[in-house]
């Protein structure tokens, strides 16, 4: 019933929201140029609306017995739990690199209630304070942590430090200090956080999605653990760096588009030299 209600309020999302299409349009014209028709572009901004409106009420449905919600949610053992494992044998924290992409609160639920390793999220303080508290307790119902991104980062290398894990999305835009590598073909303003401190601290990187079922379920996969050289030039390697894990997310997304949220304006920061694109 919640995927069937959330198919219906995407599809109405998708007749009416006209500034988000045109922004969901705008970046398949930029992930896909002539590759996709018009006709098969809308056919994945509308799915990717439904998931959307799918994975929120699902988020709602689980703030009651959320435990057995959330579980009932995956299907079956994540895959990679070996490889997490294994990192965490390193001593050295985790960073989870990550996407909004599929039911990311569901897996970042789930991952608490696995109880390996403590997990920490940063995220936007939401400008509804009553909205951003309610969503905050929700999140941290299995354990978890969030830091909001104004905060101390001396945070995030406590928890590292403790052996945890933060996990970093790094599909949307960064306004302010990120670093421009190619999303796609197209500069985006991107964070640099994770590859500066995995590269002052050694901390292992490790890619963790949600991947949706026709089921209305989804599948958890952790790793593979993303090793990058260094080449003694510091501000070359974290560009560098930086940009292996934006193409890492591009791949995920080429595979199934419909689950990451497309109509996000992810390259509005632009260079000085270049004109809006939104």
């Amino acid at each position: 019933m919640v995927v069937k209600i959330g198919n219906g309020l995407g599809s109405l999302v998708f007749l009416f929201s006209g500034n988000r299409k045109r922004s969901a349009k705008i970046n398949l014209d930029i992930v896909f140029a002539d590759s996709k028709s018009p006709g098969e572009k809308n056919k994945i901004i509308k799915k990717s609306f439904q998931n959307l409106a799918v994975s929120a009420l699902q988020c709602l449905w689980a703030t009651h017995d959320t435990e057995n919600r959330v579980r009932s949610l995956i299907e079956g053992e994540p895959s990679g739990l070996e490889i997490l494992k294994d990192c965490l044998k390193k001593n050295k924290g985790i960073f989870f690199l990550t996407a909004h992409y599929g039911n990311w609160e569901i897996m970042g639920l789930f991952h608490g209630y696995l109880g390996i390793c403590p997990l920490a999220s940063i995220v936007r303080k939401l400008d509804n304070p009553y909205l951003d508290k309610a969503t905050k307790n929700f999140r941290t119902l299995s354990g978890n942590k969030i830091f909001y991104r104004d905060e101390s980062p001396l945070k995030f290398v406590r928890e590292l430090k403790n052996n945890g894990s933060v996990a970093v999305m790094m599909d949307q835009n960064t306004a302010k200090g990120g670093v421009f590598v190619d999303f796609f073909g197209k500069k985006a303003a991107t964070p640099r956080s994770l590859a500066l401190l995995s590269y002052r601290f050694g901390t292992p990187v490790l890619p963790l999605f949600c991947y949706p079922t026709d089921k209305g379920t989804y599948r958890i996969e952790y790793g593979p653990e993303i090793q990058l050289e260094k080449s003694g030039n510091k501000k070359n390697d974290l560009l560098k760096w930086t940009q292996n894990y934006q193409l890492f997310i591009e791949k995920i997304i080429r595979e199934n588009p419909a689950s990451w949220m497309c109509g996000h304006r992810r390259w509005k920061t632009r260079p000085p030299e270049e004109t809006r694109i939104y």
